[in-house]
């Protein structure tokens, strides 16, 4: 009972502490990804996630933000492990579901314009969120804004300009040139550490994953890009390959992760 009194106690200081910059901006709105293959993003990364929130020391954060929450699967799990309140940034209004976490408190916003005052959180929180925003050094400037002293900035975006695939199966050309065509950076994990240190962050990097056999599964996040017909025949052919493949080795894709965590001194 006292620590759901203390709670709320904190996200209503916490409302009047945020004391809006500019009224939220207009914005259109952007389609999410179908919330199963949100959820499989969140799973595929949950490793290395909880790795780099471990070294930002998650657990003793008190004013944490997420920015691009989705459907709020990892969310969830920053809720679960941060030590305060999580405010759950979105460009969508009403992503989240409604039976969200006590200490959970959704905002519609745009990341390149975050409506919080200077030094506002002690961690930001940043997944495959870069990847869609232009231009992403905005967003990182507004993450480096919003931190306090001694807060940090985690972030983990994919590099597809990197992308290994054996066989040559022509997918690492068709995933660059529909992430363009939707109006994504590919390459945004080699961009970030130097976008962190040019926001005036400290950032300790690493590759996020290891490698593995290549999954049918890893091409449903293709599906809901703008394809054309040759593309979509070339990932189906591909898709059937991988299929026949099995859990073996003889077929190998590998989209490299950068996992940042970054500190404002």
């Amino acid at each position: 009972r006292w620590r759901r009194l203390r709670l709320r106690l904190r996200r209503m200081c916490l409302r009047l502490r945020l004391c809006w910059r500019w009224p939220l901006i207009p914005v259109a709105a952007k389609s999410l990804p179908a919330p199963e293959l949100s959820r499989q993003l969140a799973q595929w990364l949950q490793g290395p996630r909880s790795r780099a929130l471990r070294r930002a020391g998650i657990g003793r954060r008190e004013r944490v933000l997420e920015v691009g929450c989705g459907h709020g699967f990892v969310t969830e799990e920053l809720a679960r492990r941060a030590g305060g309140t999580v405010v759950a940034v979105d460009i969508e209004p009403q992503v989240l579901p409604g039976d969200r976490a006590p200490n959970v408190l959704p905002v519609a916003a745009d990341g390149r314009a975050l409506p919080f005052r200077d030094a506002s959180f002690d961690l930001v929180f940043l997944q495959t969120t870069l990847l869609w925003i232009s231009p992403p050094e905005a967003a990182v400037q507004e993450a480096a804004r919003v931190l306090a002293p001694g807060g940090a900035l985690v972030a983990l975006e994919p590099d597809y300009g990197a992308m290994i695939e054996e066989p040559g199966l022509g997918l690492r050309v068709v995933w660059l040139d529909a992430l363009e065509r939707a109006g994504a950076e590919p390459l945004i994990g080699r961009m970030l550490p130097r976008m962190a240190q040019e926001a005036g962050l400290e950032p300790w990097v690493e590759f996020a994953h290891i490698p593995r056999p290549a999954e049918p599964a890893a091409l449903d996040l293709l599906a809901e890009l703008p394809l054309t017909v040759l593309e979509r025949e070339r990932v189906a052919g591909a898709r059937e390959i991988i299929s026949r493949a099995g859990e073996g080795w003889s077929v190998f894709l590998h989209v490299p992760w950068l996992l940042v965590v970054a500190e404002r001194r």
